[in-house]
């Protein structure tokens, strides 16, 4: 119920969060590709937003925008485990706020990494690169502004995924 408060007051669909920085495009340098998974709670899924959907539009949008993909064993024997990570959470609204959905879009690329001031230390998943949107919607739209935000998310993580790679071509064709 919070969330809906909070979200409600965003009329249209906003960035609430991003890390995609040419500082930190680093990360995504030279992992041969991603493994896509995607989650949408139960609330998105009642609405027509299924985690299916999601992985095979987010499949079909990054093949076009030629970003590497990975199978799951793929990725597992991949020493970085680069998966990029797909969450949709919906809230349903209630009384006064009937009708309306709040949602929120959010990309993650998890990899395993290694601490620098102790190498002993490895981590299995950690979050390199993110990208958030939230929004509220009218029940009957919720599935196109999800899908509309969605689409923005993605093409934002092929752009900054060719940038970091189309460097790393363009150093080690010199």
């Amino acid at each position: 119920m919070w969330a809906l408060a909070a979200l409600a007051s965003i009329s249209v669909s906003t960035d609430a969060a991003a890390q995609d920085r040419i500082w930190n495009r680093y990360s995504l340098e030279d992992l041969g590709g991603v493994f896509v998974r995607a989650e949408a709670d139960d609330p998105c899924e009642s609405v027509g937003v299924t985690r299916r959907d999601v992985q095979v539009n987010a499949e079909e949008l990054l093949a076009e925008s030629e970003v590497e993909l990975l199978t799951e064993g793929e990725m597992l024997r991949n020493p970085a485990l680069p998966e990029l990570r797909i969450t949709l959470l919906c809230v349903l609204g209630e009384e006064g706020a009937s009708g309306s959905v709040a949602y929120s879009v959010s990309l993650r690329v998890q990899q395993a990494a290694q601490m620098t001031r102790d190498t002993q230390i490895s981590l299995p998943e950690a979050v390199t690169w993110w990208s958030t949107a939230v929004g509220v919607a009218e029940a009957g739209a919720v599935e196109d502004a999800l899908d509309e935000d969605l689409r923005t998310k993605i093409e934002e993580f092929a752009t900054a995924y060719l940038e970091a790679n189309a460097e790393e071509e363009e150093s080690g064709a010199n």
